[in-house]
């Protein structure tokens, strides 16, 4: 394997339930050190799941601004950092930001590990959906390789292979921790197969052996990579189709984030009761927040999606008679 720490046996893992139970067990881990504060700073907005997870193992657990109108709240996150207590655990999602679909450049991410270094804070990467942001796996990666090569830092990253693999059903994830040396990383398996033992018991191996047998074929491997660059090439695609509908409809509202941010989710920006309209009239579905699955979209729907964002958003005397 192409990592440093992998070679020197610095790599601690296991496999978890998904990207919930990942988190989970890496949760209930960090809480047994003692070298770990029992703080754990999340993205608001975040995946949902993130607060009560840590807060189920113990942690308290603190927000912090991530997005704005154009990108990520860089100044917000280095407070964050900056107030935090040394071996305080920040959750980041290593790419497609769930739901704000905004992701640091890799400059933005070189600065965020040297102040997690200096600050002795230990990050914790959700990765759901790499190879589904920017057509590559590796770049999709790259924060993760970058802390762990280049900045030596003891971290813990969630593999899923939910969306990447279509291993919804299997719950296939991969949790490693980078560790310092090869006796901590002993230690740490140890404590994650204790802690697998009295919550799963053992994960399903069915999927876990399709996912090793794709990763470690050079001919499945490939076509898996170039798989991944269509899947994330049709999401580009819808976003960019749902932006020209709108566009040419002239729906109010501000709809270049469809094309500027990255990955499978994104929020419409659209009120609760118009979000309770579109599913009762127009079986639209989506979260209170209008949180929507672009990969849910297709040549067939986008554009009758659109005119019914157009009719909530734009048809004032519509909504007065219809959803007051």
């Amino acid at each position: 394997m192409d990592s440093t720490a992998i070679r020197e046996s610095r790599v601690a893992s296991c496999q978890a339930l998904s990207g919930t139970g990942a988190l989970h067990v890496a949760g209930m881990m960090l809480m047994r050190t003692s070298i770990c504060d029992q703080t754990g700073y999340i993205t608001n907005p975040s995946w949902s799941n993130h607060r009560q997870l840590f807060e189920s193992v113990g942690f308290s657990v603190r927000e912090f601004n991530y997005a704005s109108s154009s990108g990520v709240d860089m100044q917000s996150l280095f407070r964050a950092m900056t107030e935090a207590d040394p071996m305080s655990i920040f959750v980041l999602h290593a790419s497609a930001h769930n739901p704000s679909g905004w992701d640091p450049t890799p400059e933005q991410w070189r600065k965020i590990g040297a102040l997690m270094k200096e600050r002795r804070l230990f990050p914790l990467f959700d990765a759901a959906y790499l190879g589904l942001t920017s057509d590559n796996y590796d770049e999709d990666a790259y924060a993760i390789r970058y802390f762990a090569e280049e900045l030596n830092l003891e971290m813990g990253v969630c593999i899923s292979f939910a969306k990447s693999m279509g291993m919804y059903g299997q719950s296939v994830l991969s949790l490693p921790v980078s560790t310092l040396t090869h006796t901590i990383a002993t230690n740490v398996e140890s404590n994650l197969a204790q802690l697998i033992r009295c919550d799963i018991s053992n994960p399903p191996a069915f999927g876990a052996r399709i996912v090793a047998t794709v990763l470690g074929d050079g001919g499945l491997f490939s076509q898996w990579q170039r798989d991944l660059a269509t899947m994330s090439s049709r999401i580009t695609g819808m976003r960019k189709r749902l932006f020209s509908e709108l566009t040419a409809l002239g729906t109010p509202g501000d709809w270049k984030k469809l094309t500027q941010q990255k990955g499978i989710i994104c929020v419409l920006g659209l009120t609760p009761d118009q979000v309770h309209y579109l599913k009762k009239f127009h079986h639209i579905y989506m979260a209170e927040s209008s949180r929507i699955s672009i990969a849910g979209l297709n040549e067939g729907n986008v554009r009758y999606v659109a005119e019914c964002i157009h009719q909530i958003t734009s048809d004032f005397e519509f909504w007065d008679v219809h959803c007051t």
